[in-house]
């Protein structure tokens, strides 16, 4: 529960404008397309602490929550990516010891209102292996896909790992994975056996590699370039390769969910679950959770 005695801190808008800039030039978490819509979240939230008493306290956070959901129309989706970008801006201002304690650590959106389908993982892993893997291009999707599916991956992980960050550690293969949030620090995701054979076939089959290049790189005329995948371009790269049939297609998003759907049907308790995939934030866990189970008792 929030605690209801929280320092109230009045920061001139000026002052606020100055730091909500200063936060977006040193956003090295972050590139694209994550950018553009932490700016817009920032600006939102430089709007409405313009029109209310806004004090940088958690009630401020839950009722600027509300605001967003009630007068700005936006999408659950869209708003907990806005307080998330909240939480951030929030930390930033205690390093610079604006605040003393984040005010919007404890304020989440909602949870997912998540539409099953119908689809089972059977038909989830049976959509990924048709895709044809004699090219390049099949490999480097197939790899990615398999890379979420079977580890948990999340897309900002891959889209933003290098070559280099795949390692061999003893008998298991690594790829280190920037930690969500926390500047030069990495998490080190164990591949599976099917995961890692695709993607060392995928890189094999670019030729002569260097460690700094993009692990998925966009592919033109059949040939690997050493151009990043985009956040945006993987999600449209992807969309034709989850077409289960005529009506229905995943979004790219959902195969975290499938991959805890897969631990589930191992056994793996909820701590365990959490672990592998790296899950530090209650809110989407018990969102992948509670979708998991829906998709388990659909069946």
């Amino acid at each position: 529960m929030i605690a209801t005695k929280f320092p109230t801190t009045k920061i001139p808008q000026s002052q606020l404008q100055i730091l909500v800039r200063q936060f977006e030039e040193g956003m090295q978490f972050a590139r694209g397309t994550t950018r553009h819509v932490y700016a817009k979240a920032l600006d939102q939230l430089l709007a409405y602490a313009k029109t209310s008493a806004f004090g940088f306290t958690p009630d401020d956070f839950v009722q600027f929550r509300v605001w967003l959901f009630n007068q700005k129309n936006l999408s659950t989706n869209t708003v907990n990516t806005y307080l998330t970008a909240s939480r951030r801006f929030c930390e930033f201002l205690v390093e610079m010891g604006v605040l003393h304690t984040n005010p919007a650590w404890s304020v989440h959106g909602s949870a997912q209102e998540f539409k099953i389908l119908g689809i089972g993982l059977t038909e989830v892993t049976k959509a990924i292996s048709r895709i044809d893997r004699t090219t390049v291009l099949g490999k480097r999707d197939y790899a990615f896909l398999m890379t979420m599916l079977e580890c948990g991956a999340a897309i900002y992980e891959l889209v933003n790992a290098d070559i280099g960050d795949l390692k061999r550690n003893g008998n298991k293969v690594e790829l280190w994975v920037k930690s969500n949030g926390t500047k030069g620090k990495y998490d080190a995701l164990t591949l599976g056996e099917s995961a890692a054979a695709a993607l060392y076939e995928y890189i094999d089959s670019r030729g002569i590699v260097a460690a700094d290049e993009p692990l998925f790189g966009i592919i033109r005329a059949g040939r690997p370039q050493k151009v990043r995948l985009s956040f945006r371009g993987v999600r449209a790269a992807m969309r034709k390769r989850l077409k289960v049939d005529e009506k229905r297609i995943l979004r790219l998003d959902s195969l975290r969910t499938y991959c805890a759907v897969r631990l589930m049907k191992q056994g793996k308790t909820s701590d365990e679950i959490r672990s592998f995939m790296r899950f530090k934030s209650g809110m989407p866990f018990r969102r992948i959770m509670t979708n998991s189970k829906a998709i388990i008792e659909s069946r």
